[in-house]
């Protein structure tokens, strides 16, 4: 498949050019982390589709959900996702843990080692998909990663983090 050329490229500050048109934004300019957690009056009993840092594919897909009582869950199951929000791992980076959340359940929460990554009006949800999952931002998630066992970055340290944004009709 082959696309029209631009008029015009300017550097995008990674290995490639970009359309002269395209704006560079730092990921916090156009999207939200961490918007929802579980309140701490959650009832016990309820039941909830827990998603750890094992659930997600190296091929970014969220391939299992664990269904759990509140009361058995682990400590760190506090995020809530919605639909269009992308999940990305902040611990052990190197395991490429990004995916996208399509049509969750409504009890779906992920683990704190997650920054749930919320698109703002400046950036399409299926667009936000694959900027998160590019290699430039996986790349510059890892080298940003403090630690040697357990590597992690902070999710206002991701947010820094700068992705080419295309026009909304792009």
């Amino acid at each position: 498949m082959s696309f029209p050329r631009y008029s015009e490229y300017k550097d995008s500050g990674v290995e490639w050019l970009v359309p002269g048109h395209w704006e560079i934004k730092p990921l916090k300019a156009i999207a939200s982390f961490n918007d929802e957690v579980l309140p701490e009056s959650f009832s016990a009993e309820e039941e909830i589709e827990y998603v750890d840092i094992g659930s997600v594919s190296f091929t970014g897909d969220i391939e299992r959900m664990e269904t759990l009582l509140s009361v058995n869950a682990p400590s760190r199951a506090r995020r809530k996702a919605r639909d269009g929000d992308v999940i990305a791992s902040i611990v052990r980076t190197c395991l490429k843990a990004i995916a996208p959340v399509v049509a969750p359940p409504a009890n779906m929460i992920v683990s704190t080692g997650f920054a749930v990554i919320r698109p703002g009006t400046g950036l399409v949800p299926h667009f936000a998909r694959f900027a998160l999952q590019a290699n430039f931002f996986v790349d510059a998630v890892i080298s940003l990663s403090t630690g040697v066992s357990y590597p992690a970055i902070n999710a206002s340290e991701m947010a820094r983090i700068a992705i080419t944004v295309p026009s909304f009709t792009e």
